[in-house]
């Protein structure tokens, strides 16, 4: 049973890694497009009536494509004194992945989340006394009980005869040791 605990313990530790590592993804590679279509009525509050944290709120990329050739592309990012052109600022945040790549990623970090609450389900399933009343659970405690007091009397049992075996063995082995060094020392 302990081991069936532990690699619950397991499975519900990397549950928790892998929801973190899925949110840390999906906040950091997202496209900051709204997540409630603009063109519905009152299903959020417009952005003018939110307070703003910053003085420039980010631009969804799908808003920014959209705009067309017309529209003037946003500034590039600042670059720091001797940084290289392919290098990325670290400060800023990394460029967010396209919808196909996004939308693969979010899939297969769904598919991992359900393959791990599968296997939780299947150890939580195999947990004895799953099925079992309290009753019969008491029961099957009792007659173990009664198991373990016949194991442990035949253990003692096998212990005592081993303390026996080790004595006759060490009498013998003092007779042996008696009678070759015994010989050597009535010769001197």
């Amino acid at each position: 049973m302990a081991d069936i605990l532990t690699q619950l313990q397991t499975c519900l530790d990397q549950l928790a890694t892998q929801f973190y590592a899925t949110l840390g993804y999906l906040s950091t590679y997202h496209d900051n497009s709204p997540a409630i279509p603009p063109n519905v009525p009152n299903a959020a509050p417009a952005l003018s009536k939110m307070t703003k944290n910053t003085t420039s709120p980010p631009i969804p990329a799908s808003v920014a494509g959209a705009s067309g050739p017309a529209a003037s592309p946003p500034p590039p990012p600042p670059q720091q004194p001797g940084a290289g052109a392919g290098l990325q600022d670290p400060d800023q945040p990394p460029e967010p992945d396209s919808a196909r790549t996004f939308a693969s990623r979010q899939r297969e970090l769904a598919r991992d989340l359900i393959i791990k609450e599968q296997q939780i389900e299947y150890l939580i399933s195999v947990l004895p006394g799953i099925g079992t009343s309290e009753a019969e659970q008491e029961a099957k405690i009792r007659e173990l009980e009664v198991q373990l007091r016949d194991v442990e009397g035949k253990r003692e049992a096998k212990a005592l005869e081993l303390r026996k075996l080790r004595g006759k063995l060490e009498n013998v082995l003092g007779a042996v040791a008696v009678g070759i060094h015994g010989d050597e020392k009535g010769r001197r």
